[in-house]
């Protein structure tokens, strides 16, 4: 890795880490007025919008932004041309979603879902315009920009979502919102990318076909890794009820959150990077210190989740969801077992391996179904005991079939950068739980600003002495390439 491509890495993630701190506490504020001024059915019709939204979302792009970033070298002609396709594709898509409306009404048995889709489907549209401008931006690992436009569109959202649950607009609040996100993003990723797109046709299908054929296994990939995300919602939407639905898709967004926020910050920057790597010694090393940095990050955080659930969910989500904490605390678990193999998608892009995630998430397509049905025999909180298990089992098989197959990474590699943050992590939330149980009983603000004051202490001392990789950051020694 050159001193070039090091500095710009650096760059993109302290960029990213301030656009991800600022969207965090926005995102988490958003939430958290949504789950005190909206009712169960309102966040569960919303829920169902969302699924619905991000199953058409697949096939917008087609894989075609990773695919330029995984070239080396693109023209201008090549970068217009796919420019075009994804725009067609958006326009067929936004079509077929308007038209659908009435099918995703009726599988999930909700009247009043239809309108809310057919307002919506002119999004992928705005999408399109810009995919091919934001693919190019993170080819050239401008992420500072990236992080700024985010952070701004997370803003504008926020605003307009308060302003709107200020005028009692209900659920309309969160839809509104959300386009208003996604119009600035487009436009300002296309003012903000060099590339403006020459009116053409595709010249030659054939010089196309390596951005296609990788753009077509990832979509398939996230075709089938789609329901294997979103099937336990689905499932709870259909045979549980929209209130069931409600609570449940609240809790598992408040879970969600931190990873969707903290692993973003090392994967979407390491992505281009590792793209660039040849040596499959390096890739290795770069793979395992992102997984080292983002289990540094991710366990502590969620096991302060489980251990102060009770008092989380009273402060930021309100004491009438406090029935769910036994199901916050399973999926903040699932999240956490969810975290260590974050980065292999990362790993198998880079290195091309498409085909190889594809045929993996065919292999859960049969698994997630058969075990959320048998975990639903217990209610909801059987159904996320069932994908902790299953996400226990499948950790030997993610480092077999994908891991050691496409880099050669070992087994003792691959769970040893795990180690060391799981054992801290556990002591730092044993020792704050023990001290606020003692002797902070009575406030909820009180036991969690001291429980995880704390779990913080502990753990930085226990990783100052113990863990290498923590004492390296802090000492700005560190890099992706340290072994």
């Amino acid at each position: 890795m050159t001193s070039t491509v090091s500095s710009q890495m650096v760059n993109g993630v302290k960029w990213t880490s301030v656009s991800t701190v600022g969207r965090a506490v926005l995102q988490l504020a958003q939430l958290s007025i949504v789950a005190h001024f909206l009712p169960a059915q309102a966040l569960g019709l919303y829920a169902l919008l969302q699924m619905s939204i991000a199953f058409c979302q697949i096939f917008v792009g087609g894989g075609i932004g990773n695919a330029i970033i995984h070239q080396q070298e693109i023209t201008l002609r090549h970068l217009s041309e796919l420019f075009f396709i994804n725009l067609f594709i958006a326009c067929i898509i936004s079509i077929c979603f308007y038209l659908s409306a009435p099918l995703f009404s009726w599988f999930f048995e909700q009247s009043t879902l239809q309108p809310y889709i057919e307002l919506v489907s002119i999004v992928f549209i705005v999408m399109a315009f810009s995919q091919i401008h934001l693919a190019v931006l993170q080819k050239k690992l401008a992420f500072a920009v990236i992080a700024k436009i985010e952070l701004l569109s997370t803003l504008l959202a926020f605003v307009v979502l308060v302003t709107l649950i200020k005028y009692d607009y209900g659920i309309e609040s969160l839809i509104y919102g959300y386009l208003a996100s996604v119009g600035l993003q487009s436009i300002l990723f296309w003012l903000a990318s060099d590339f403006k797109p020459l009116l053409c046709f595709p010249h030659s299908w054939n010089e196309l076909k390596k951005y296609l054929s990788f753009g077509a296994y990832q979509t398939g990939s996230t075709f089938v890794n789609y329901f294997n995300s979103q099937f336990d919602l689905i499932f709870v939407g259909k045979f549980f009820g929209l209130e069931v639905l409600g609570g449940y898709s609240l809790v598992r967004q408040f879970c969600f959150r931190p990873a969707l926020v903290i692993n973003p910050v090392l994967t979407k920057v390491a992505f281009p990077v590792m793209a660039k790597l040849k040596n499959k010694d390096k890739l290795s090393i770069v793979f395992c210190n992102l997984s080292r940095v983002l289990a540094a990050v991710n366990f502590p955080l969620y096991i302060a989740l489980i251990v102060f659930a009770n008092p989380i969910i009273d402060i930021f989500l309100g004491s009438q969801w406090l029935h769910m904490v036994s199901v916050f605390q399973l999926i903040a678990f699932w999240c956490l077992l969810r975290s260590m193999v974050n980065p292999i998608g990362t790993l198998l892009m880079a290195v091309g391996k498409v085909k190889l995630a594809f045929q993996w998430n065919c292999f859960l397509l049969i698994l997630y179904p058969i075990a959320i049905s048998f975990g639903a025999i217990w209610g909801v909180e059987g159904v996320v005991l069932s994908l902790v298990a299953l996400q226990i089992s499948l950790l030997p098989g993610q480092w077999l079939y994908l891991l050691k197959k496409s880099t050669g990474i070992t087994f003792f590699d691959f769970f040893n950068a795990f180690k060391v943050a799981s054992i801290l992590s556990v002591i730092a939330g044993s020792a704050a739980w023990f001290v606020v149980a003692q002797f902070f009983e009575q406030d909820n603000w009180v036991q969690l600003t001291i429980g995880l004051l704390f779990t913080v202490f502990v753990y930085t001392v226990l990783s100052y002495k113990f863990n290498y990789l923590f004492k390296h950051i802090l000492q700005r020694k560190f890099s992706l390439e340290f072994k």
